[in-house]
């Protein structure tokens, strides 16, 4: 009943369905439903499953901290996260869906007090950015890019040592 992570059409990252490309083969197994899908983003569900996807396959991760309560989070699925240009940019990451309900202990540990909170890491765990309540398709865009180019400095630092 398990699947490969890689026949999974998202495993590339967080991509739509819509414009998803198969991946390599990967070691991390899942069953559906280890997934779930907010607006155009497809998510990995729980903290440690989608940052140990994001460690194996040497991507930066998106990790959406909400909770069903949360109008705010709802909000921003279904505005930001419908963005064709917030999906485009967020197929470059792992993208986690956190809830704040069920990973209390996480949250805690995290410091993450606000919903929604999008907290941006390097694959190794360096954070990249964190973004406190809701965001517009514009400010995530940002965001994204701006903690894409931060990882790539990193990445560069790391090999030209």
């Amino acid at each position: 009943m398990l699947l490969f992570l890689a026949a999974l059409p998202w495993s590339s990252g967080c991509q739509p369905a819509e414009s998803a490309a198969v991946a390599p083969t990967a070691a991390i197994e899942l069953d559906a439903s280890g997934v779930t899908r907010r607006g155009a983003l497809t998510f990995v569900r729980g903290w440690e499953l989608g940052r140990a996807c994001a460690a194996e396959r040497h991507l930066p991760c998106l990790a959406f901290f909400t909770a069903e309560w949360c109008t705010y989070c709802r909000r921003m699925e279904q505005t930001t996260f419908q963005d064709g240009a917030v999906a485009q940019l967020a197929s470059q990451f792992v993208c986690v869906l956190v809830d704040a309900d069920a990973e209390a202990d996480v949250c805690r540990r995290l410091r993450i007090s606000g919903y929604p909170t999008v907290e941006i890491l390097s694959p190794s765990g360096a954070s990249l950015g964190r973004l406190t309540g809701w965001q517009s398709a514009p400010q995530m865009i940002h965001s994204l890019r701006a903690a894409l180019q931060r990882y790539a400095l990193l990445v560069e630092g790391t090999f030209s040592r």
